[in-house]
């Protein structure tokens, strides 16, 4: 009987345990650095209000870790896999931090190798540890030292802050459509030529980024001039793991920065890649295909709004999706024509994907082809996939026949012509144009 509850109950701990691990698992995670001296989040009344809305949609979202830069036990890996989903680096009122071996360069590097997300906070007053300066540097954004401002005599306030609008100071893009932030103290960074870094927020013409103390400017002591100095930054590597930097507390104002920081928006996904011969259409991905075969390759696409997958309609020309069919070089490209709304399962009865479809003639040429979806638009996540497939030559018994070309038609006439006209000279000269001859006596 003992036995029995001992069993009982180590059974049920272990479905327990399986039970938690497999909710867990569903839940993401997010770790949260700071610096007590700058913002005591563990105090909420003394942080700033953009700092709470930040934290309460992390609350809202994610499982929160908070940690300080003075904590030697910070980890981003468990082994190979990553402890956080999401982290948040809020400005730091040193460069040396207790916890540089787990946010040193390289485990900042592999963690966005590894699909993480990165939100960067910066500050006038603040400082960037040296290792997460470096990682930025190395993507390619290089903020502006500690006590340098970004400045505007022409476009400020009486408390000397910058004011910025949409039409100065936005760049267009599908991240932040309209500045809610009016105001702004803070910093700002040079961006090299890397492809995957876009500009949100930039300075306005007459803007300038110097020592605060400094009142002429000099060479040494300015970061920035005009519209080459950016507040606000994002990247998205080739794993669509994302990063933004933002020179100040204030632009957290601005809720879609970190949503698109943490996809939570701007987020495409292929619910289904499929392609077929036309006079085939249930043999769904062949591997084999014929010369000057028709093909149709069609997708669903969805995006994610509000936490949920809907169709995504490509609306403006410049967001047109391409199919390519290659095989070192691309045979044809192709704009995908929209097909309507449809179901990524056949189970399901929701419209939550767009399709989208070529039809197109496989190229009169023998080989391995490829075809190749890839959509890279600024703002939104990468969608990628290739399915590699063999094009072979016609079979023997599969070439057209004489009388199918019309252009052999005048030699295969000829050649019956020429049959006809020696059966008739035959015919002529055997029984035609033979005659009796009668000898002649002399």
């Amino acid at each position: 009987m003992n036995a029995r509850v001992l069993f009982l109950a180590v059974f049920s701990f272990f479905a327990v345990c399986s039970a938690i691990s497999a909710v867990d698992l569903d839940v993401q995670h997010a770790l949260v650095v700071y610096d007590p001296k700058l913002n005591d989040l563990n105090d909420t009344e003394t942080v700033s209000t953009e700092v709470n809305q930040l934290l309460n949609n992390l609350n809202d979202n994610y499982k929160v870790t908070l940690k300080t830069y003075d904590d030697e036990d910070i980890k981003l890996f468990f082994d190979d896999a990553l402890r956080y989903d999401h982290l948040v680096l809020l400005p730091s009122s040193k460069k040396g931090i207790a916890a540089k071996s787990g946010l040193s360069q390289h485990q900042l590097l592999d963690y966005i190798n590894g699909n993480g997300n990165i939100l960067v906070v910066g500050g006038v007053s603040a400082v960037l540890p040296d290792a997460i300066r470096v990682f930025l540097n190395e993507i390619g954004i290089y903020p502006s030292p500690k006590n340098f401002k970004l400045t505007d005599h022409f476009h400020s306030t009486p408390e000397g802050k910058v004011e910025l609008d949409s039409t100065t100071n936005l760049i267009p893009n599908r991240i932040v459509k309209t500045l809610s932030v009016k105001e702004y103290e803070g910093s700002a960074a040079l961006v090299n030529n890397n492809e995957h870094i876009f500009p949100i927020i930039k300075g306005s013409p007459t803007s300038f980024t110097a020592k605060s103390a400094v009142e002429a400017i000099e060479q040494d002591a300015t970061w920035t001039f005009g519209e080459q100095g950016f507040l606000a930054v994002g990247f998205q590597a080739l794993n669509n793991a994302r990063l933004a930097w933002v020179g100040s507390e204030a632009l957290l104002a601005e809720a879609g920065l970190y949503k698109w920081t943490f996809q939570q928006q701007n987020v495409l996904k292929l619910q289904f890649v499929e392609h077929f011969k036309e006079d085939t259409p249930l043999d769904i991905n062949p591997t084999l295909y014929r010369i000057k075969d028709q093909s149709i390759y069609v997708i669903g696409v969805s995006e994610l709004v509000d936490g949920k997958w809907v169709p995504y309609e490509v609306l403006e020309e410049e967001d047109q999706l391409q199919l390519a069919f290659k095989m070192l070089d691309p045979y044809q490209r192709l704009n995908l024509l929209p097909l309507g709304f449809v179901s990524s399962t056949k189970e399901s009865e929701q419209l939550d994907a767009f399709a989208y479809f070529a039809n197109f003639t496989v190229p009169d040429h023998h080989g391995m082809f490829t075809f190749e979806l890839d959509y890279k638009r600024t703002g939104l996540s990468y969608l990628s996939d290739a399915k590699i497939v063999t094009v072979r030559h016609l079979a023997n018994d599969e070439f057209k026949r004489s009388w199918d070309i019309t252009n052999s038609w005048l030699y295969v006439a000829s050649a019956f012509l020429v049959a006809v006209a020696w059966f008739l000279f035959v015919v002529n000269y055997i029984y035609v144009s033979k005659t009796d001859l009668k000898k002649k006596n002399i």
